[in-house]
């Protein structure tokens, strides 16, 4: 997060799993290498959790009542305010930009939910911990930008070259030997929330170059060196258009 962003709360995948339904896009890498069993434990200790720091209340003898005639388990909480809208705003978008990303020391994602002039934003990190931000709409291409290419990259010359078509292989020797161990790979996404994927972008990023993927999926995907700021124009291009496909016209070209 940034200091143009405000924090709200860090929420694990077992805390939300107890708040709200499975979201459609969101990954929750802890539980889902969780068996049945260890699920229900890690969710009953996280509502109490949960219950002793104040973001739910007990439910009432009408919720339980509610429970009981349903059947189907599930109990209305009452949700602490901030909480709640964080939990809202996240249901409700139509349009979200996802970017996982990759370094030497692991793995996170990081993904910005817009809901008219509001952005939601959330860290997940490969623990399973959720750290929510609010920030403004007109702030998305910049935030996108920040999350998805290395803050010191540097600028690339070159021919393209060819790039293994599995999406989980490493980098091209090349791509390696430029980036070294300051490497950041990440897999920009824009998608309307409840439909297809509108577009990917992947992108490789370090202080001694950049890295624009292209053709993935294909027989002969490539990586194209490029400038920083080439690069970052592009991604800021990219996800213009898939806003302006999408009628997102609370998205400007940026602050």
């Amino acid at each position: 997060m940034t200091e143009r962003t405000v924090f709200v709360e860090v929420l694990t995948d077992e805390e939300l799993a107890v708040l709200a339904r499975p979201h459609a896009l969101a990954l929750a890498p802890y539980l889902d290498e969780l068996d049945p069993e260890q699920r229900h434990l890690a969710q009953r200790t996280a509502y109490r959790g949960l219950l002793a720091r104040g973001i739910v209340d007990p439910p009432t003898a009408a919720a339980v009542a509610a429970a009981e005639v349903a059947g189907d388990g599930s109990v209305e909480l009452m949700v602490r305010r901030d909480v709640r809208s964080v939990l809202v705003l996240r249901e409700g978008a139509g349009l979200a930009v996802a970017v996982a990303r990759t370094t030497s020391s692991g793995r996170d994602y990081w993904y910005a939910y817009l809901v008219d002039e509001v952005l939601l934003l959330e860290e997940i990190s490969s623990e399973g911990l959720h750290r929510f931000a609010l920030a403004r709409a007109e702030q998305l291409l910049d935030l996108t930008v920040a999350a998805a290419v290395h803050p010191d990259s540097g600028d690339t010359a070159g021919n393209p070259v060819a790039v293994p078509a599995a999406a989980d292989a490493p980098p091209p020797a090349p791509v390696l030997g430029q980036l070294g161990q300051a490497l950041l790979r990440a897999d920009v996404v824009v998608r309307h929330v409840r439909e297809r994927d509108a577009g990917t972008l992947e992108v490789f990023t370090g202080p001694r170059g950049c890295w624009l993927v292209t053709g993935r999926g294909g027989p002969a995907p490539m990586a194209h060196p490029l400038s920083a700021a080439a690069l970052r124009s592009q991604l800021r291009g990219f996800v213009e258009r898939v806003l302006a496909e999408a009628g997102a016209t609370a998205v400007h070209a940026g602050s």
